[in-house]
């Protein structure tokens, strides 16, 4: 009698999930006019239906034989985040739309990094300096294969950023994939409140204003502005865009930064979905601003907010775009109340295209000069030299100035026995360095150098892609009027 009210109960429960699905179906199929013809041409209802159908067998099979018993609505979850995933990295299931909101409003600790999907599996996109992920060594486009200890492989994007945010002084630990690594790296980070500056501005170079933007927030543009102001009362003469390892955030802010650039009017962007007429436009705002000569910075980890404003500057040839090639993340998410009045749904609902046309999500931007930053090899070394006591020691006895006074010693004359010693000492740093396996070319060292003085503008004036930006610079400057250079 048992195993008779066993097998009913799950007959109704086989019926009544493959009634939902069924129903679920029918409903998208009406409600959609556009698939009437074209689609359902491809794929009958009849296939359709058929489908559903071995859903239902299978998840009878599953509640009468498996040796675990999972809950009906675990099962029913775990399908639907799986349809969900094989769409897009960003489309989600959230069972609790309150709570969701709530986590979305909050402030929580976490690792400092920015992460995505990348070829179906979970990639860094963005470690953010001075945080923890990158002060523990993960890097730009690592994949995080494991998070601690279970396997990233099935593992929605969100529920990647749950586990890896905690509360403040916690860890958690990560399994890398690195290029060129022949093993899985193992790390152990301690959670901490991220705090990350908006905006960077200073002056390098010969007055040329260079503008750092971390993340696009709502204060982002007044940051900016004030930004100009400075560069004005300095008379700035060019200006580079440092959007490197930058992820996005808010799209109004990235039209108010791109506007800072373009004539008020200029499509900056364009949103299309899949229904027609649903493209939606987005132009420069506000009134004309002094045109400095521009060159924008790029790499792997600029995403999003970033891309937008990078693809308008390279389609309108306002400036120059330099660097690497972008992440390719530019998509509008929708969530969906669902009719339980509990749960949502976020669907991808349109694309972000450049003023030409160029489809973001899947290309990315592509600089028009591309220029790499340091080799994976040269990063991993210069790893190894954070707070390393030989260049603490090499600071100190030559003064926190001495990229300064090395730069004049290598202009110096031979005769000159200050600059002689100083290009000795800096000779047996490097030798010394090689014989612990630390080999840098002489860029990366003076970077490395660069990170440990308290000079701020030494880190910039030896980065290798800004002293390639500061000198395409002075090339524009020879070919156009530095207040209107296009």
């Amino acid at each position: 009698m048992k195993l008779l009210t066993l097998n009913s109960q799950l007959n109704a429960l086989t019926q009544f999930c493959f009634y939902v699905l069924m129903s679920i179906f029918l409903i998208c199929l009406f409600l959609q006019p556009s698939w009437g013809a074209e689609e359902a041409a491809a794929e009958s209802d009849d296939k359709v239906l058929e489908h559903l159908a071995l859903f239902s067998e299978i998840l009878g099979h599953i509640k009468k034989y498996h040796l675990e018993t999972p809950e009906n609505k675990e099962i029913i979850a775990g399908a639907i985040n799986g349809m969900l995933r094989k769409l897009d990295p960003y489309s989600q299931f959230i069972p609790d739309y309150l709570v969701f909101q709530t986590e979305n409003q909050g402030k929580y600790a976490g690792l400092g990094m920015t992460i995505g999907i990348r070829e179906d599996m979970l990639t860094v996109i963005t470690p953010f300096k001075n945080n923890p992920a990158a002060l523990a060594g993960v890097l730009n486009g690592d994949i995080i294969s494991h998070i601690e200890g279970e396997s990233t492989a099935t593992m929605s994007l969100s529920d990647a950023v749950d586990q890896l945010r905690g509360e403040p002084g916690t860890s958690v630990s990560i399994t890398i994939i690195r290029e060129n690594e022949t093993r899985p790296i193992e790390l152990t980070i301690t959670r901490d409140v991220i705090r990350i500056p908006s905006v960077e501005q200073s002056i390098i170079g010969d007055n040329i204003g260079y503008i750092k933007i971390n993340q696009f927030l709502d204060t982002t543009a007044d940051d900016v502005d004030n930004a100009f102001d400075a560069f004005k009362a300095e008379n700035v003469r060019s200006v580079i865009l440092d959007l490197r390892l930058n992820p996005g955030g808010l799209l109004s802010s990235a039209i108010d930064i791109a506007s800072d650039f373009l004539t008020p009017g200029q499509l900056v962007v364009y949103s299309q979905g899949k229904e027609p007429g649903s493209r939606e436009n987005f132009n420069a705002k506000g009134t004309k601003r002094e045109h400095f000569p521009l060159v924008v910075l790029v790499n792997g980890g600029s995403a999003s907010a970033s891309e937008i404003v990078a693809g308008a500057v390279k389609d309108h040839k306002r400036g120059l775009v330099m660097g690497e090639k972008t992440f390719g993340k530019a998509s509008v998410q929708r969530v969906f109340r669902l009719s339980n009045g509990k749960s949502a749904v976020k669907l991808t609902v349109a694309g972000y295209y450049t003023p030409s046309g160029g489809d973001i999500e899947k290309i990315g931007i592509i600089p028009d000069v591309e220029i790499q930053w340091f080799s994976r090899s040269e990063q991993r070394m210069q790893l190894k030299l954070r707070n390393h006591e030989k260049l603490k020691t090499f600071i100190e006895e030559n003064g926190d100035d001495v990229l300064n006074k090395l730069f004049d010693a290598e202009h110096a004359s031979r005769d000159d026995e200050q600059a002689e010693r100083l290009r000795r000492n800096y000779q047996r740093l490097s030798d010394a360095l090689t014989e612990e396996q630390i080999v840098l070319s002489d860029r990366g060292l003076k970077y490395a150098l660069a990170q440990l003085t308290e000079t701020p503008e030494d880190e910039l004036e030896q980065d290798p892609q800004i002293v390639a930006a500061i000198g395409q610079l002075k090339v524009l400057e020879l070919f156009g009027n530095q207040n209107e250079w296009r």
